[in-house]
């Protein structure tokens, strides 16, 4: 998906002042195209003007383009919000925390999101591996399974949404909600039948209205896990689920912890802490094989190499 190619502005990310500081790398120009996980082309945004003028610049790098474009954003954080961002510079650690760690997400997702439409994404119907396409539709057939209604925390462009309505999900009872603005307009200009909003998940009033919680490659990005489970088992009714989820795998997202814990603040829970928050917040860990059915080999909630956990509200 978008957020794994992309995750070379990961390490800017981990330190500001270096970003603020470094200049765009050289590197192979890569050829711009569209297309997109689930969306006709036409439906993708462009490029604007901003981005097409960093691209020139980074002879058509978009990596390249992309770090020089969240260098600007930290530059114009610092004339905007000067306290947010002396936050960001002076975090203990290293490791932002609360709104400051929020905005860098934000700002690394909006760099990201800005060069979406410059990206040759190979997760499309026609391109997605079939191991892929197991793996994505095993995440939604998951989430979907629990009921049509379903709140996507983390959403992106919407890239999951299309398996989720393959899988039984409603469009009109779907919630999208994301950091990063321009991933939410990439994806309301992509889905424009689905609602796609720009908010912190843990500043949402919990509803007890959905199905469905799914944190799809997200839950990475929160360093309290217990909060996380807490705000995802108060947004779904009793008999709901919570998903986490990451097609990657915890072996993945460990690596991303490892690199970057400035961003990516924790790893997958292991069964032992699953089973923790479970208890702790009045859910029940499915078996694996209920969470991915008909895997081969099957199905485990370690998720070395891929992801899937389910947690029932009772």
């Amino acid at each position: 998906c978008c957020r794994a190619s992309a995750w070379i502005l990961i390490a800017l990310a981990a330190d500001p002042a270096a970003a603020l500081a470094a200049s765009p790398r050289k590197g192979k120009a890569t050829r711009p195209a569209g297309g997109g996980f689930g969306a006709a082309a036409s439906k993708q945004t462009s490029l604007d003007a901003a981005a097409k003028r960093l691209l020139k610049e980074a002879g058509g790098d978009v990596d390249a383009a992309q770090e020089k474009s969240f260098q600007n954003a930290m530059r114009a954080l610092s004339r905007s919000e000067p306290e947010l961002f002396e936050a960001l510079m002076e975090a203990k650690g290293g490791l932002p925390t609360g709104a400051a760690h929020a905005k860098l997400v934000e700002l690394f997702w909006d760099a990201v999101a800005a060069y979406i439409p410059a990206r040759q994404r190979s997760v499309g119907e026609s391109g997605m591996s079939a191991k892929a396409r197991r793996q994505i539709d095993a995440i939604a057939g998951c989430a979907a399974s629990a009921g049509p209604a379903v709140l996507d925390v983390g959403c992106g462009d919407g890239a999951l949404l299309p398996h989720l309505l393959r899988a039984g999900a409603d469009a009109g009872r779907y919630l999208g909600i994301d950091l990063s603005a321009r991933m939410v307009a990439a994806a309301a200009a992509a889905h424009p039948a689905a609602t796609f909003r720009r908010a912190d998940f843990l500043e949402l009033d919990p509803s007890g209205e959905y199905d469905c919680c799914l944190l799809n490659g997200a839950s990475q990005f929160f360093a309290d896990q217990s909060c996380l489970v807490g705000a995802a088992a108060a947004a779904v009714r009793s008999g709901g689920r919570v998903v986490i989820a990451h097609a990657q795998g915890a072996a993945f997202v460990a690596g991303e912890h490892r690199g970057n814990p400035a961003v990516a603040r924790s790893c997958l829970p292991t069964p032992a802490l699953l089973e923790s928050l479970a208890e702790e917040h009045g859910l029940q860990v499915l078996p694996a094989e209920e969470c991915a059915p008909g895997r081969t080999p099957p199905h485990t909630l370690e998720g070395h190499d891929f992801f899937l956990v389910a947690l029932r509200k009772k």
